[in-house]
């Protein structure tokens, strides 16, 4: 599968524009949030200047007919966007009323429709680029990169249909992928940390360093971590045929 394979280049394009609009409608821009769009974009192989070749209205054309559920999404990453800074401003909310507006939406009826998604779906795009950051960070956090804890990350990629050689080319400061995380459903949430634990325990070990990447979640969402680590172990065991078929293939490679 190819990231975000159900959005056309179009659409793609003019939800890079929507979350620039976010992200310097406050003229207050962060670096880690403009590397985090660059990523995204680069990540649906868009250049950068592409944005530059759609007009306002067109931008408006092509959001106002992209389907109520994609829409949806691109407004819960609207809001992961806001929220790397920790601020909701006036401007950012104005542009989030705007695109909901198109719709006929009334956002305050609409804050928890990403609740129902499921398994990785249940993720937004730009979730699962904040997901995939820290999975590389996992993977570095004692120092040591084990085979084991590589292919895992293999894997992840692989489900989202990411190239691992482009994220782990890439870092964002830890401190924003967090604030992203807080503006995620729990549901979402308990994925991440699911995901960040299978990489910790494919060398059957948990270090220090790692638990401590993890603990801010936890910590923030009150999750417990023996339930978490339980059900992460649960499903690595449910579909360790899956897991080492991707171990193999790399190792073939």
């Amino acid at each position: 599968m190819s990231f975000m394979e159900n959005y056309s280049d179009q659409e793609k394009i003019a939800i890079i524009v929507f979350l620039n609009m976010i992200v310097t409608s406050d003229l207050d821009v962060k670096l880690e949030e403009l590397n985090l769009i660059w990523m995204f974009a680069q990540s649906m192989n868009i250049d950068l200047k592409a944005i530059d070749r759609l007009s306002d209205e067109e931008i408006k054309d092509i959001l106002s007919v992209i389907g109520d559920k994609k829409l949806l999404e691109v407004l819960r990453m609207g809001y992961t966007m806001m929220s790397v800074d920790k601020k909701l401003k006036h401007q950012e909310l104005s542009l989030i009323d705007y695109m909901a507006s198109l719709h006929g939406f009334d956002m305050n009826h609409y804050k928890d429709f990403y609740k129902s998604f499921n398994l990785m779906s249940e993720l937004t795009p730009l979730d699962q680029i904040v997901l995939v950051i820290l999975a590389h960070y996992m993977v570095e956090a004692d120092g040591i990169i084990t085979p084991q804890e590589v292919q895992m990350l293999i894997v992840l990629c692989s489900m989202i249909g990411l190239d691992p050689e482009k994220i782990m080319a890439y870092k964002i400061p830890i401190d924003a992928l967090y604030k992203a995380v807080k503006a995620m459903s729990p549901i979402a949430v308990r994925r991440v940390v699911e995901e960040l634990l299978l990489i910790s325990i494919a060398d059957f070990k948990i270090e220090q360093a790692e638990y401590d990447l993890i603990f801010p979640i936890l910590s923030y969402f009150h999750l417990d971590f023996e339930d978490v680590l339980r059900t992460a172990q649960e499903r690595l065991d449910e579909h360790k045929e899956y897991y080492e078929l991707f171990r193999t293939e790399s190792e073939v490679n």
